[in-house]
């Protein structure tokens, strides 16, 4: 079996499409070594995971961490040291991990009975969006009109953040999960949004709403477990994760509805297609590919490989979720194939929290967006477009519509 680190190019790979992986990923999944150390982007080495059997396994061992602040996590892009600090309860392991997930949680904006609640306002702020592309007329650019707003609209209200500070919030999200950006320029964004969510938090404490903030710090002061700078790490982890991957599924996903037209026409003509046809979407797609990585606390076998305490993994889902021991003919989009066992959400203890907001938002966006512009086509071919390979999370910058 072989481990040489120089064997492979530096991590992170590129997609060559949009909706294809890697050709790595194949070709390391496939050989007897399918766990495999690489040299990453920083000049560290780690051991890239790529079998679905093998992530799950690492996911659910507890020997291996989450610890963003450990020396040895594998980070492959510069990182500055409030990255790894002030990450909230994504960066950490249970007990702590345990207890502030549940207290977010347990605020109320999570669960399925109150995503259900909040669909009619869902599908309202899709429908403006969509009412704005059709006044603005072809070509429209899908991302910020449709894409970026619907998500974070959604995540602003849930929040309570103004609407007219999205346009500054997610400026600093592009900087701070950006493959080209410096770390000098990543810590400069996390300042920036630091200062902002204080200034916001501080006005939630003195003046509470009925938003997921003012619950949360209701929630914690309740518990004696109140620290204002933790408000702020965890309300910019939620806004963060709460519309990137459902930016990037959105764009992606309508490029891969419309790159496949024969399965397109049989979702238009059957709706009840499209909860199945979301989940192959998050399956085939994987936007979030790169954003899991672990830190083995102590020695851990992991299939033939012996990692080391101390070293590095990184769990590639876009090569678990086009694992051909779970997945048939895994390279083919087959929007009835409905398996909701993909990690495009993780697994274990990590599943994304906000996992029932962003299949809600797919399915009103997919279904709604095909009813009312149903000649909906690319203005420009996708290879013609940037994408946002080797960022924390996968996307495309702008991806112009006409019809």
């Amino acid at each position: 079996m072989t481990t040489n680190a120089t064997e492979l190019p530096v991590f992170p790979w590129h997609r060559g499409c949009p909706m294809a992986p890697p050709d790595q990923y194949a070709e390391v999944r496939e050989s007897d070594a399918p766990v495999r150390k690489v040299p990453l982007a920083t000049g560290r080495t780690a051991w890239v995971v790529t079998r679905y059997d093998l992530i799950k396994q690492v996911l659910a061992d507890p020997r291996s961490s989450s610890a963003r602040a450990h020396e040895g996590f594998p980070y492959y892009i510069e990182i500055p040291e409030q990255f790894k600090t002030d990450c909230s309860f994504i960066g950490w392991d249970p007990p702590e991990h345990t207890v502030h997930r549940r207290m977010a949680a347990l605020s109320g904006a999570f669960t399925k009975k109150r995503v259900l609640d909040m669909r009619p306002r869902m599908q309202e702020i899709v429908d403006e969006c969509i009412d704005t592309m059709l006044e603005l007329g072809p070509p429209v650019d899908l991302v910020g009109e449709l894409a970026l707003k619907v998500p974070l609209t959604i995540m602003c209200g849930i929040l309570g953040i103004p609407n007219k500070d999205q346009a500054f919030l997610h400026s600093c999200t592009e900087i701070l999960f950006g493959g080209g950006s410096s770390a000098t320029q990543r810590a400069e964004a996390i300042e920036r949004v630091g200062r902002y969510l204080e200034e916001l938090v501080i006005s939630k404490e003195n003046d509470p709403g009925e938003d997921l903030i003012s619950r949360m710090i209701k929630k914690y002061r309740d518990q004696d477990m109140y620290d204002r700078r933790e408000m702020c790490n965890l309300t910019r982890l939620l806004m963060n994760g709460g519309h990137e991957t459902s930016t990037a599924m959105i764009a992606i996903g309508v490029m891969t509805l419309l790159e496949h037209p024969e399965q397109l026409e049989r979702l238009k003509a059957n709706p009840q297609l499209v909860p199945g046809a979301v989940e192959e979407l998050l399956r085939y797609l994987s936007p979030g590919d790169l954003a899991t990585s672990r830190i083995a606390m102590e020695d851990m076998q992991v299939g033939d490989v012996l990692v080391r305490k101390g070293e590095g993994l990184i769990l590639v889902g876009m090569s678990a979720n086009r694992d051909p021991r779970v997945f048939e003919d895994p390279d083919t989009f087959d929007l009835e194939r409905g398996d909701r066992n993909h990690l495009a959400f993780g697994h274990g203890l990590h599943h994304c929290i906000g996992s029932d907001i962003a299949r809600t938002e797919l399915e009103i966006v997919m279904t709604t967006l095909f009813r009312r512009i149903p000649d909906l086509r690319l203005a420009k071919h996708w290879s013609e477009l940037r994408y946002k390979d080797g960022n924390v999370m996968y996307g495309v910058y702008e991806m112009p519509v006409t019809w």
